[in-house]
């Protein structure tokens, strides 16, 4: 009698574990639009061409900025998916030829406002992501500031600039075909896919809790 009571609770052990194991390896693939929603990838794909920004780093900001919601703004008066303030739009609207009554909640002019400005920063500091990123979230003049008295380490390390680049892995990983990243050098090889795809799994149960735990 102790040899079956052994023998069933193995059999109940090794079925919660393959229960456990299913939960963790699919679950990220079936609540992926909850966790990393991805919208308004026809405008992300078109504007990510036009400027030459990889479209899952687009998507990373939008995620880090407001999480899709069109109609955000933050305490400092930032508004729309990529979070623009008023005097980096009218830069932007000069720039990329909108006229001066443009609406910052407007998906399409967000994006492109957003984008664009990436494009710059990114030219500014020669391609570096890290520096583009910090210069897009605290601005140009904060991060060579930091630069020059703290280095690029200080500003690789800023919480923006880690999540940004988190989120850019998670959507170039999870939505590749939606964003046409299948012939893109954001693709990798199989061992390398594998191991990004492991990664996300690792930022998707965390987002996942943190999305639990902020209601």
């Amino acid at each position: 009698m102790a040899s079956m009571r052994r023998k069933k609770i193995l059999a109940s052990l090794v079925l919660m574990l393959a229960v456990a194991g299913s939960i963790y390896f699919y679950l990220p693939k079936m609540l992926a639009d909850e966790v990393y929603p991805l919208k308004y990838e026809d405008l992300i794909k078109a504007n990510a061409t036009k400027y030459g920004v990889d479209a899952a780093l687009v998507c990373g900001v939008i995620f880090q900025e407001s999480r899709f919601d069109p109609n955000a703004r933050s305490s400092t008066g930032a508004k729309g998916l990529m979070q623009m303030i008023s005097t980096t739009a009218k830069t932007m609207a000069a720039e990329t030829g909108y006229p001066s009554n443009f609406n910052l909640y407007d998906p399409a002019t967000s994006i492109e406002f957003g984008t664009a400005h990436l494009r710059d920063m990114i030219i500014k500091y020669d391609g570096n992501i890290d520096f583009a990123l910090a210069s897009y979230n605290i601005g140009g003049g904060a991060t060579d500031a930091m630069l020059r008295t703290r280095g690029g380490q200080a500003v690789s390390s800023l919480r923006y600039v880690v999540n940004a680049k988190h989120y850019q892995t998670v959507y170039g990983t999870m939505y590749a075909t939606e964003l046409g990243l299948n012939s893109s050098p954001v693709q990798l090889q199989e061992a390398d896919q594998k191991a990004k795809e492991s990664e996300v799994r690792g930022y998707f149960w965390v987002q996942l809790f943190q999305n639990v735990f902020r209601f």
